[in-house]
């Protein structure tokens, strides 16, 4: 990514997890969620969220999760839009974020060895 790109990735990743700790949405599912990551396509047109889920069994939560964070993708856009001066608000995908899984995985093949 650009350094354009990087620096709306991370303002966009700060305004929706604002949000969350604000207390502005009231969704039960979107409670114990965590924003990881943002990523832009190179023309600023999509962005790519990466949330966690935490608690018991997380993994099982992440469905209702995603299905909340779509409901509320037109405030966050409207959101982003209010916080960050950019010509075309991108769309907003969510996504699972695996990474702890998977570097627990991947130290756990490395101990074996």
């Amino acid at each position: 990514m650009g350094l354009r790109q990087t620096r709306l990735a991370d303002e966009m990743r700060d305004v929706i997890a604002a949000a969350f700790t604000g207390g502005q949405l009231r969704d039960p599912r979107l409670h114990d969620i965590t924003i990881t990551a943002v990523k832009l396509s190179g023309d600023l047109q999509l962005a790519s969220v990466y949330f966690r889920v935490f608690g018991e069994q997380p993994e099982k939560l992440a469905d209702a999760a995603k299905t909340g964070l779509t409901s509320a993708t037109p405030y966050l856009r409207r959101l982003i839009a209010d916080a960050i001066d950019i010509r075309r608000v991108p769309n907003l995908r969510f996504f699972y974020d695996e990474s702890i899984e998977r570097g627990s995985r991947i130290e756990g093949l490395l101990a074996q060895i």
